[in-house]
């Protein structure tokens, strides 16, 4: 360190940091370590003392703050906050007796806040840290699928619509497959007559039977028809609300509406059923 002189420390402030840590580490000797923390170890010395000429320290003290820091890094492994503070405040007694209070202040504040925000770091490199392999993990992060562009998506009264639409399909199929059994099906069953074996029957007696028999067989007829004509009251309200949702007009049809649709709807069903089944009306109305 004597051959550090002020006109030698005014040099190496001007100079590159690289070129500048190699000119001022010719100055020290080295013996702490060997290995490439030597390396972080003159680099400390080297920011303390720029520190110092960059805030207007006489080179003598530019040349003492050098000489404290290159004191204080080997013995920053291990210690805990209150040690680090008092070798901070032993070192600077120490080694710059004559700093003024203001350049005494600036110093320290720095110290401090290099040595304690990098308290860890600084003591890992000490510790030996900086001869331990690194081993790198690789990691995958799954990231949680992108969603759809809005455009792209279903807006939610579409998506109501479809679905309502949806159930008034399957309720269609449903009435639909009953209208097609019931008028597949027999709309008349005729039970067997019982005819007394012991008695004779006339002529009155044999028309009471078959007129017995025409009427159980009109009842079910219309029976038949008004359970058609209520599947065909509603296949035809179910058609309506598909109508207004394909075309997005989809309204509530009032009760009146309903019930004159209705109406028609049964009215219809019963023409269509006496002009298929004309044969069983005139037999009743023969007899």
């Amino acid at each position: 360190m004597d051959s550090l002189t002020e006109s030698e420390m005014a040099q190496i402030a001007t100079q590159q940091r690289e070129a500048g840590v190699q000119r001022l580490s010719c100055h020290f000797s080295w013996p702490d370590f060997c290995d490439e923390r030597r390396c972080f170890h003159q680099d400390f010395v080297y920011d303390v003392a720029m520190f110092a000429a960059a805030r207007g320290f006489p080179w003598p003290d530019v040349i003492r703050a050098a000489a404290v820091a290159k004191g204080i890094f080997p013995q920053l492994d291990g210690l805990d906050l209150p040690k680090l503070l008092s070798l901070l405040r032993d070192m600077l007694a120490e080694g710059l007796p004559n700093l003024t209070p203001v350049h005494r202040h600036m110093l320290t504040q720095f110290l401090l806040c290099t040595c304690i925000t990098r308290r860890r770091l600084l003591q890992a490199v000490v510790g030996g840290a900086a001869n331990m392999s690194i081993v790198q993990l690789h990691l995958e992060v799954l990231l949680p699928p992108t969603p759809c562009p809005l455009s792209q998506g279903t807006d939610k009264h579409e998506w109501e619509r479809q679905r309502h639409q949806d159930e008034i399909i399957s309720v269609l199929r449903q009435k639909e497959e009953e209208l097609k059994m019931l008028r597949d099906g027999s709309r008349v069953t005729v039970g067997e007559i019982n005819v007394p074996d012991d008695e004779h029957l006339d002529k009155e007696g044999v028309l009471s039977l078959v007129r017995a028999a025409v009427r159980a067989a009109e009842g079910q007829m219309v029976a038949s028809l008004n359970q058609e004509a209520s599947l065909l009251g509603d296949i035809l309200q179910l058609r309506l609300q598909q109508a207004a949702l394909a075309t997005g007009r989809l309204h509530n049809l009032s009760s009146a509406g309903h019930n004159g649709s209705y109406q028609d709807a049964t009215a219809k069903a019963k023409l269509h059923a006496a002009k298929t089944k004309p044969g069983l009306r005139q037999s009743g109305n023969a007899v």
